[in-house]
């Protein structure tokens, strides 16, 4: 969405970051709990996942700062990468020193 805990997708900017993504041939899950997902798939093509797997991803971005990150807080959010993942925290949902990357 396009900002914290509000359903609105116009102007978003998680768009460009999946479509830069793609550029480069990565794979990208896009979850967001506050998304309509067929709002999703019809303005950008964007099909979002229901449930986050535990230990699947190499990466996870948080490019938005729902309230359900902060209540999942860094250990919750790591669970979801593999053993030797990347946290980038675009939006600061985290302290500095729980995020690997920040802006």
């Amino acid at each position: 969405t396009f900002k914290e805990n509000c359903p609105d997708l116009r102007n978003t900017r998680i768009v460009d970051i999946v479509k830069e993504l793609g550029d480069y041939n990565v794979a990208v899950d896009v979850y967001d709990p506050w998304v309509d997902g067929e709002e999703a798939v019809h303005e950008y093509g964007i099909t979002p996942v229901a449930e986050l797997e535990e230990g699947k991803y190499d990466a996870v971005i948080l490019g938005v700062a729902h309230h359900q990150f902060t209540e999942m807080g860094a250990a919750g959010i790591r669970k979801l990468g593999k053993p030797e993942h990347i946290l980038y925290d675009l939006k600061y949902v985290l302290s500095p020193a729980e995020s690997d990357l920040r802006l």
